[in-house]
């Protein structure tokens, strides 16, 4: 797969390489959920690599990391909604541990709302919803993989899949 690659989503099948550069990430362990700056969800999975800086000393980050940015979301246990990103930090922290330690049955961005679905070997279901509205410069949700690089999707209607330095 190219690298530095920016595409417009005006058909579903603008979605084929976003789908190509994330399967990897299928069958994968998700071993930490927790809340980044912001109160962000962030999701660490693969290997887990030591941090380089010499700040995060001792600490582990995922050889993919996938992070929601300012996006909503839900997070569903097979009969029941565990959390949203609408609830406090407090309630979240302790929630979002049930995908903790779970494979990564399925990852599924839908078009055109770019909504993002995650589900889990556990029954859980992630799911992301993109406002394609919004006027932020952010994008809706990223993507570290293992290879340097980041995929990221919005704002508007655009994915890139950027190195990551």
């Amino acid at each position: 797969m190219k690298s530095n690659l920016v595409h417009e989503v005006t058909k579903s099948t603008d979605l084929k390489p976003l789908r190509e550069i994330t399967c990897g990430v299928i069958g994968e362990i998700c071993w930490k959920a927790s809340l980044s700056y912001g109160d962000e969800l962030s999701l660490h999975i693969g290997a887990r690599i030591p941090y380089s800086q010499k700040s995060m000393s001792g600490k582990e980050k995922g050889a993919w990391i996938l992070g929601t940015r300012l996006t909503a979301w839900r997070l569903d246990a097979p009969n029941e909604t565990l959390a949203t990103s609408y609830d406090t930090a407090e309630i979240l922290r302790h929630k979002i541990q049930a995908i903790e330690n779970t494979k990564i049955t399925s990852l599924e961005t839908s078009y055109p709302d770019l909504a993002l679905a995650v589900k889990f070997n556990n029954g859980c279901k992630l799911i992301l919803f993109p406002t394609l509205e919004d006027d932020s410069d952010l994008p809706y949700w990223e993507m570290f993989t293992p290879s340097g690089m980041v995929l990221k999707v919005g704002p508007g209607a655009i994915w890139s899949y950027i190195r990551a330095s």
